[in-house]
């Protein structure tokens, strides 16, 4: 059994932290039974699980336990503090794993982008949370690629993995610069449309037919000077008189469906 001072511990703690080491390293912190069960499900490569003795309470851990120990990947056990003080969130789970994140070649997006028809882009989208909520409503629609970009939050950021409820196993996530994104999307045939808290178009009117790069931008500030003067359209949601604004969570759900709405058959 692994105590805190393991160095596989010390390595979990580490990851957990460490945006930096989590990109040299190529591997995220998946924490809890429901992101476990789906990186199973999604056939994730799995570097390691870490669970702890309470994993065993329950029937759904129980299950849980058997699907781990039938798989390639290791299984470490910890007593129940030591897995606590290595996670991030403030509930700890009784059990965590080591994802390896995908890495896609040019080649691989670009046949995404060929193929598929709706792809998001997070510009400087500073919370990790807001990061996985954008990813998790994102996949949800159908979008079929995320692209993060403009200083956002690490996408592999545990906050961000547990808000994505397991979406990042699923949807093509790519982290590049603003420029190069949209240079990218230009060349196969996306346009730019942005959210706008006012002055933009009424969402409800506005076409939505080819390829189309939705652009999410920052918390506080929206989209940046720079790529508000490469959209080619920017919607607004209408608001009851006295609302300032919608989360930007809560602003790319109702575009995000609504585009899922109008391709509907």
């Amino acid at each position: 059994m692994l105590g805190r001072h393991h160095a596989l511990m010390r390595r979990l703690r580490a990851l957990r932290r460490d945006a930096s080491l989590r990109r040299s390293e190529g591997v995220f912190v998946a924490e809890g039974l429901h992101l476990a069960q789906e990186a199973l499900r999604c056939e994730a490569e799995i570097e390691a699980f870490f669970v702890a003795p309470r994993l065993g309470s329950t029937p759904g851990g129980r299950d849980l336990l058997a699907a781990i120990e039938a798989h390639e990947a290791p299984c470490h056990e910890t007593e129940d503090a030591t897995l606590d003080a290595a996670q991030d969130a403030r509930s700890p789970q009784p059990v965590a794993c080591l994802v390896r994140r995908r890495s896609w070649t040019d080649a691989e997006i670009e046949r995404v982008l060929e193929a598929g028809a709706l792809v998001i882009i997070l510009e400087g989208i500073q919370d990790p949370g807001n990061v996985g909520t954008l990813l998790r409503s994102a996949d949800a629609a159908g979008c079929d690629l995320g692209l993060v970009s403009g200083a956002s939050a690490d996408p592999y950021h545990p906050r961000a993995v547990r808000a994505t409820m397991g979406s990042l196993f699923r949807l093509p996530v790519v982290e590049e610069a603003t420029g190069a994104a949209v240079e990218r999307l230009r060349r196969s045939g996306y346009r730019l449309v942005g959210a706008a808290p006012r002055g933009g178009e009424d969402y409800r009117n506005a076409d939505w037919s080819g390829k189309l790069a939705l652009v999410m931008g920052s918390e506080g500030s929206g989209i940046s000077a720079e790529l508000q003067g490469r959209l080619d359209q920017a919607l607004t949601i209408p608001l009851r008189s006295g609302v300032e604004s919608l989360s930007v969570g809560a602003a790319a759900a109702v575009l995000l469906f609504e585009f899922a709405r109008q391709r509907r058959p």
